[in-house]
Formats: C-alpha cells, sequence, structure tokens
C-alpha cells in the first residue's frame, strides 16, 4: 500500500463519505444479523464510522499508516494494521465484511477472499464496492485519459469473473447490484466529475484517485489541458451537456454480495 502512503495525505478531504453509498450499504448488510462488520482497505475510516454510529462494532483493516493518522476515532471502531491477504483476526470474529472501492488493490485478491471467508465464517457475509471494467470505454473520461482503459481493465475483475471466485470460495450465491452514481457525490472517486468535469481540474481531486497517480504525467498534462480548452469553448457541453442534467448515471459501479446460507 505504499502507493496510499503516497497520494493519502489528503484523502480524508476529498474522500468523504457519501451518504447515498452509506445508506445503500446499510440496506444490504441489515438483511442479515450481524454485530460485527470488518472494513478491509478502510482507507480514513469514513464508512466504518457510518456504521459505527448506527450500532455495528467495527474492525477497520488498513495497511497505510497515511491513511489510518487521518481517521476519526470512535469507541466502536478498532483500528488494525493489516493486508486482506493475510487478516490478523481470528475465525469469525466478524459477521460480515464489506470491501469498498479497495479490492482491485489487493495484491492476489484470491487469498484475500479465503481470508476474508474465514473471518466471517460459513454464515457470513461479503459485500463489496467494485467497478465493472466492460463500462470504462463508455465513460467521456477516457477521451481526454486513454490509458484509464487501459488500467482500468487490467485492474479491476470482470463480473461473471468475480462472481466465480467469490462462490467458488464461499460456496454461496453472489447478488450483483448496480450502483448509479449522484449528481453531486461527496466521495470524490475516479468518477466523481461523469456530470462535473470541472473537478478533474482541481489538482486535490486527482491527488485522491489512484488512477491519475497511475498515469503518465505527459499525458495528465495533455488531457487537462484539452479539457480545459473543450470546457473553456463549449465543446465539452456540446457533446456531453446533457449529463449535467440528470440526477444519477450508471458509470459502472456495482455493489456485490455473498451472504451464508
Amino acid at each position: 500500500m505504499a502507493l496510499y502512503d503516497k497520494i493519502g495525505k489528503t484523502y480524508a478531504q476529498t474522500r468523504k463519505r457519501d451518504p447515498r453509498i452509506a445508506r445503500k450499504l446499510l440496506e444490504l448488510l441489515e438483511h442479515s444479523r450481524i454485530s460485527t462488520i470488518v472494513d478491509i482497505g478502510a482507507g480514513t475510516g469514513s464508512y466504518a464510522f457510518f456504521l459505527a454510529e448506527h450500532g455495528y462494532e467495527v474492525l477497520a483493516v488498513e495497511p497505510a499508516a497515511t491513511m489510518r493518522s487521518q481517521a476519526i476515532s470512535h469507541p466502536s471502531i478498532e483500528w488494525i494494521d493489516g493486508y486482506a491477504e493475510n487478516l490478523p483476526l481470528p475465525n469469525q470474529s466478524a459477521e460480515a465484511a464489506i470491501i469498498i472501492l479497495a479490492f482491485h488493490h489487493f495484491q492476489d485478491y484470491r487469498q484475500a477472499l479465503r481470508e476474508i471467508h474465514r473471518v466471517v465464517g460459513e454464515k457470513g457475509q461479503i459485500l463489496l464496492l467494485t467497478y465493472d471494467p466492460a463500462m470504462i470505454s463508455g465513460f467521456w473520461l477516457t477521451k481526454y485519459f486513454p490509458t484509464l482503459i487501459k488500467d482500468v481493465e487490467s485492474t479491476f475483475i470482470s463480473m461473471s469473473k468475480l462472481s466465480e471466485e467469490i462462490q467458488a470460495v464461499t460456496g454461496n450465491r453472489v447478488k450483483i447490484v448496480p450502483f448509479r452514481l449522484p449528481h453531486n457525490l461527496s466521495d470524490a472517486f475516479a468518477a466523481v466529475g461523469w456530470a462535473r468535469p470541472e473537478l478533474y481540474l482541481d489538482s486535490n481531486i486527482r491527488n485522491g484517485i489512484s488512477s491519475f497517480a497511475k498515469i503518465d504525467a505527459v499525458e495528465v498534462e495533455q488531457g487537462l489541458l484539452l479539457l480545459q480548452q473543450d470546457l473553456e469553448t463549449g465543446r465539452w457541453d456540446k457533446e456531453y451537456g446533457h449529463l449535467r442534467k440528470q440526477k444519477r448515471y450508471d458509470v459502472g459501479y456495482r455493489f456485490v454480495q455473498s451472504i451464508g446460507s
């Protein structure tokens, strides 16, 4: 997680909890009897804090010290320095695990799934928020930063493969729930500006998005210049301005849920 020790210094400023994501998370978790949740790749703990405020005990696992140092303390959150592939937790120490936009950062996702399954047990729930890489080529941002396509397709697992991998480890059926992003998303991850392109011109926003850290600096500079020009001339609005009028948009984000029987 050296990447987030490098780019995560102002993470808490831009990667704030989005209430719509938080409510959907709570809705999906409430289908099961859960008292303790392990949040893997917890970042600065914005969603862990929300769950703690709603009565859950949360084990927040985050390997990047830079991220943990920005977390707001809560009596129901225990912070743990650890990796998904080797969780420093006993068997069946939680009834559910959440992985919010972190699964694609795991070095060995199969081993991570085995570890998660061990911690939540046969009857436990696994809930991910992730991205469907089949959707990336249709996102207008790739016009300005074409390397995003290759990066996303090589980083994220297809929905069918992810479902198969989870089912192979847990033996449970997997449900995929599309999540249409709100136009005023407050958690500034990669598609935050789908209807607000000006956001990508803000270096603070880009610094909280791991994809930009992996794009060549020359491509970033050229892409930003082109985007700024298209905004100033009205070219962006002529081609994509209809998005500004939409309240929600399916960019490709998905909740992936597995519940033990």
